[in-house]
């Protein structure tokens, strides 16, 4: 009685299946986290890159959508301007860049850049901490325990790693 034998797949063929498998799941986890660390209300972006340049950052996704939309016309009727202010700072570090090429070092020339840039971001974030507490003003106690609620998860979400 003759018996078949099965032909054994190649070494290189299970480790190529392997790969495959472990590149998958990497770029399934990659997706699951995205997902799992978006902004629960879909803001991806817009008004929560303007908020965290104000140095609202947690505030952005701790809000509702509703008072991050008031917040940020609080933000535009105040007339800051976060864009031309944004460009300014970006201006600023290039600065430093060239004073950091030049040769002799430019250490007056960082040292003002950096400075420039420090006082831009300090305008910034008093501008956006000053329209978060106008709006948080308006909020009745029940509306604040929310979003202190809100804010105590994603401080537990995002804060140090240990």
């Amino acid at each position: 009685m003759s018996e078949s034998v099965k032909p054994r797949s190649p070494r290189w063929l299970k480790i190529l299946l392997a790969l495959s498998l472990a590149l998958n799941l990497a770029v399934a986890g990659m997706v699951a986290g995205a997902y799992l660390r978006a902004d629960p209300a879909g803001n991806r972006g817009g008004n929560g890159i303007a908020l965290r340049t104000l140095g609202l950052g947690p505030f952005a996704q701790a809000l509702s959508s509703e008072d991050r939309e008031e917040l940020s016309q609080r933000v535009q009727a105040a007339g800051i301007e976060v864009r031309e202010e944004r460009r300014a700072v970006g201006h600023a570090l290039r600065r430093i860049e060239q004073a950091l090429r030049a040769d002799p070092f430019d250490r007056a020339g960082a040292e003002a850049a950096l400075e420039s840039s420090r006082e831009l971001v300090i305008a910034l974030q008093a501008s956006g901490h000053a329209a978060l507490l106008d709006q948080i003003d308006t909020m009745d106690a029940a509306e604040r325990a929310e979003l202190a609620d809100s804010f105590a998860r994603v401080m537990r979400r995002h804060g140090p790693r240990r």
